[in-house]
Parts: structure tokens; C-alpha cells; sequence
């Protein structure tokens, strides 16, 4: 794996989140891209910290590799893919799915030490998943996103680069007290005032949550097929299964249902982060109703509502992450934690255990 720091930056961070450091575990499955991003043209991504080459073989394969020739560092990416070898713009050398270097144009020798690092994939749901540590250690698959491809269900998927470690977004999206504050406009729901309750199943995070008969969030009415903020029983559950994707599922119960309709609904969120470039992180996002082929224009107006609540988020934790890195105190400042930091207080403990383990602390 990749050379990490010894420590994290903590300043008075009781529980340190690293978030002025690389502080991502590498023996994990990480979110790479959506499906759809990767085909046959080289696409460029930093995940990791490190500069990644992603495309698919011709029998539709996905491949990843370091996105740096070993000869004079021009990025793959800028090249093609031939005949399955993507080929280095520069000076035309060929590499294989491996990373071995397969053709130098110039001369009829392979210098054995011509080959780039390649990285292990693997495809659930819509999204594509990529081990960035010692390939030895895979010793289980992605978290399984089917619902995500399954004809039964509606879905959004969206993506939007956040310039904020990862562990900020990861400790937002299990903060639900901050919805009724911060997304005062766009979820009006407004009876999150009390943190639910989060317990452990390993190293899985959960919550859960019952609500009294309210208004549902109009940002979803409209999927269920709802008119705006109707009254409905609400139960919420999360749970996050890895550091890279957490779930929240809104069961909901039509107290108005006719004998012969549908009573109970699911609005299944799902929250994926993946380490970029220092400071920067690729979110990837869905919104899923357990009914199927909801209408176009009610998914598009769905996904627009979304989109204007997560630009809440994004815009403060940015303005966060930029405070710290600027300020000289940087960590050194007071933090406290709240009865509803549960669920992230857990994050920061889980995140040490497997980074400790790396480490071989």
C-alpha cells in the first residue's frame, strides 16, 4: 500500500478524523466510477491520492491502471486504447490489462522493469469498485448495490466533486440532526431535532428512528406518488456497511390507503466517497423508490430537488475544510462533541481500527 503519515493530524480532536491528512485505508473496496463513465476510451480519475487510468477491453472488461508511462510519465489516459494495449501518447509504448509493457516501437526489447501498477475491479450495481492495497488481502467483495440496477426499483444516481476530505462528507450524510438547519428550504423535514439511535453490528454503523405522523419531505413526495407534504408515518434506518457507502432508507406508511392500495413505500439513499486528490473527494449519490418506472420528468425533478439539497452541504463543508487549512491553529482549536455525534463519533473509531491495522499498530 501506499506510504501513509504515522500519524494523524488530532490537534483537540478527542477521536482524530485526519482530515488534513491521507487518511484513507487502502485494503478496501473504494467506488470508482459509475458504469456508464468507463468504456473503451481512457478516462483519467485521481483516486487515492494517485493518478488512475480507467477503460474496458473489448469484450467489455474494466481495467485500471496507474496513469503514468514509466518511461518519460506522460499520463496514459491521453493515449488509446488498440487491440485491448492502451498506447502512451508520447512514444507509442503499449501496455497490457496487467501493466506490462507489451510493445516498444523503437526497439525489438521489453526493459523488464517497463510496466505500470494495476489495480484489482469489480462491478456492483451501477457502480464500479477498485482495490487500491496489497491485492493479497482482498478478503471480500464491494458492498452489494443490486438495487441499484434492479428493474423494480426507480433510481437517480448523480456524482459532484466536493473539495473536502472524504471523512467530512462521511460524518455528514450519518448527521441527521443538521437537516432541519441546513436543509430548512430544500428537505423541509423539520422534525430531525433529536439524534437517533445508533448502535454497532461489527464494524457497521446503524441508526434508527421512528417519527410521529408528519409531512413528508416534498423533495420525495412526488416519487411515491404523493401529493406535496403529505402526512405520512415515517421510520428511518441507516446503516453503513464500509467507510466508502453508507445506506439510509425511508419507510413510509400511507395512513390515507384505500383497502386496495399500497400502504408501505421504501426511498432507499445511498452515499458513496471516494478519496481523490488531497482535500478532494468523488460523492456519488443515489435516490431509489422500491417502485418501478417512475415517470422521467418526476425523476429529473427529484434528482434537480437533490441535487440543490447536497449543494448545501458541499458549499459548507467546503468552506470548512478551506477554514482549517487556512487557519495556523489548523486542528488546534476546540471540538466537542454532541449526544447526536454518535454515528460520526463511531466513523472516527472505525476509520482508526483499520488504519491501525494497516499500519500494523
Amino acid at each position: 500500500m501506499n506510504k501513509q503519515s504515522d500519524t494523524l493530524t488530532k490537534g483537540q480532536q478527542l477521536i482524530p478524523n485526519g482530515m488534513l491528512d491521507d487518511n484513507a485505508p487502502r485494503n478496501m473496496w473504494w467506488c470508482a466510477a459509475h458504469v456508464d463513465e468507463i468504456n473503451e476510451k481512457p478516462l483519467a480519475r485521481w483516486l487515492l491520492e494517485k493518478p488512475v487510468v480507467l477503460y474496458r477491453l473489448s469484450d467489455g472488461t474494466p481495467v485500471a491502471l496507474d496513469d503514468r508511462c514509466p518511461h518519460r510519465w506522460a499520463p496514459l489516459s491521453e493515449g488509446e486504447v488498440k487491440n485491448d494495449q492502451i498506447v502512451c501518447p508520447y512514444h507509442g509504448m503499449e501496455f497490457g490489462a496487467d501493466g506490462m509493457c507489451s510493445k516498444v516501437p523503437t526497439q525489438k526489447s521489453i526493459p523488464k522493469s517497463a510496466k505500470v501498477q494495476s489495480y484489482p475491479l469489480r462491478t456492483s450495481g451501477a457502480f464500479v469498485w477498485i482495490w487500491m492495497g496489497d491485492p493479497e488481502a482482498i478478503d471480500h467483495e464491494p458492498v452489494e448495490m443490486g438495487f441499484t440496477t434492479d428493474p423494480g426499483w426507480s433510481v437517480i444516481t448523480g456524482y459532484m466533486e466536493v473539495a473536502a476530505n472524504w471523512v467530512l462528507i462521511r460524518e455528514n450524510v450519518l448527521d441527521l440532526t443538521h437537516i432541519a438547519f441546513l436543509h430548512s428550504n430544500t428537505f423541509q423535514q423539520d422534525d430531525w431535532e433529536n439524534p437517533p439511535e445508533v448502535s454497532m453490528q461489527g464494524d457497521t454503523i446503524v441508526y434508527e428512528q421512528d417519527f410521529p405522523p408528519s409531512p413528508l419531505s416534498p423533495l420525495f413526495c412526488a416519487a411515491f406518488g404523493f401529493e406535496d407534504k403529505k402526512i405520512v408515518k415515517r421510520e428511518q434506518r441507516g446503516w453503513m456497511p464500509s467507510l466508502a457507502v453508507s445506506f439510509s432508507d425511508w419507510n413510509i406508511h400511507d395512513l390515507d390507503a384505500g383497502p386496495d392500495k399500497r400502504r408501505d413505500f421504501i426511498g432507499r439513499g445511498a452515499h458513496i466517497v471516494t478519496p481523490g486528490e488531497r482535500g478532494k473527494t468523488h460523492y456519488f449519490f443515489v435516490a431509489s423508490f422500491d417502485s418501478p418506472n417512475a415517470p422521467v420528468e418526476i425523476l429529473e425533478k427529484t434528482k434537480a430537488g437533490v441535487i440543490s439539497a447536497f449543494n448545501e452541504d458541499k458549499d459548507l463543508l467546503q468552506k470548512i475544510q478551506a477554514r482549517i487549512m487556512k487557519d495556523p491553529r489548523g486542528l488546534d482549536f476546540p471540538e466537542i462533541n454532541l449526544g447526536a455525534d454518535g454515528a460520526g463519533v463511531a466513523v472516527r473509531r472505525v476509520l482508526k481500527r483499520k488504519l491501525d491495522a494497516e499500519r500494523g499498530n
